[in-house]
């Protein structure tokens, strides 16, 4: 797996917008994630790629007193990660086409887009490789609790047949990892460029961006925990 990694300071009222009330923002940060996953074992070897915006939050539904990342939108490219991450587990999928990172020299980069109409590029300039003494100290803190909302709405009617919090732990075991700067550029779309994602498009692309915090760029491995994602109350 081959992930860049970014993130940056945004106007926490803008943030909490758009998070769920059941969830305490920790900060207002917004992190951008780009991986390519290959060898991907459920998928008999294949590979799919993902872009996924996310912020730091506890949840607050129960007294368990969890943290970890909720995301905001996860675009795929791929339909068989995006139904069982979705239906199974809440996460917040949806489909785009998303390039294969490139590079010239140290600039790395790629872009979503949706029926030829790129509304996202992501660009990292690549520095400092770290060693292994800070790789293994990296992977020491390689769980994550990710969070969803599992919602299926009702047939011919308004409401929900389903609504709720869920928690769908991962984990990535690092190999490489460097150090760079990173950003990202909004291309909105017109409404009859992308129906169905214009507002969550538009939405996110109107966050403020006060400044871009360090990037990283990485080569792993990550594991879905399915077996320990579960309802919360």
């Amino acid at each position: 797996m081959t992930t860049i990694c970014l993130k940056f300071e945004t106007e926490q009222e803008a943030l909490l917008k758009i998070i769920h009330e059941d969830f305490e923002l920790l900060e207002p940060v917004v992190n951008v994630q780009y991986a390519n996953c290959r060898e991907v074992g459920w998928m008999s070897g294949g590979e799919y790629r993902l872009i996924q915006l996310s912020s730091p939050v506890r949840y607050m539904g129960n007294p368990e007193g969890l943290e970890g990342q909720y995301p905001l939108v996860i675009w795929e490219n791929k339909a068989c990660p995006i139904i069982g991450g979705r239906e199974e587990d809440g996460m917040p999928k949806i489909f785009a086409d998303i390039a294969s990172e490139r590079h010239w020299g140290e600039h790395w980069f790629t872009s979503a887009s949706y029926e030829c109409n790129t509304f996202l590029t992501i660009d990292l300039e690549r520095k400092e490789e770290l060693g292994a003494g800070e790789i293994a100290k990296m992977n020491e803190h390689s769980k994550t609790n990710v969070f969803g909302w599992r919602y299926i709405p009702n047939m011919g009617k308004g409401g929900a047949s389903l609504s709720h919090a869920t928690l769908y732990p991962q984990e990535a075991i690092a190999t490489q990892v460097w150090i760079g700067e990173g950003s990202i550029k909004w291309n909105p779309l017109t409404l009859e460029q992308n129906l169905v994602q214009y507002s969550i498009i538009s939405t996110l692309a109107q966050l403020p961006v006060i400044r871009f915090l360090p990037a990283i760029m990485m080569k792993g491995s990550s594991r879905l925990n399915v077996g320990d994602s579960r309802p919360l109350p």
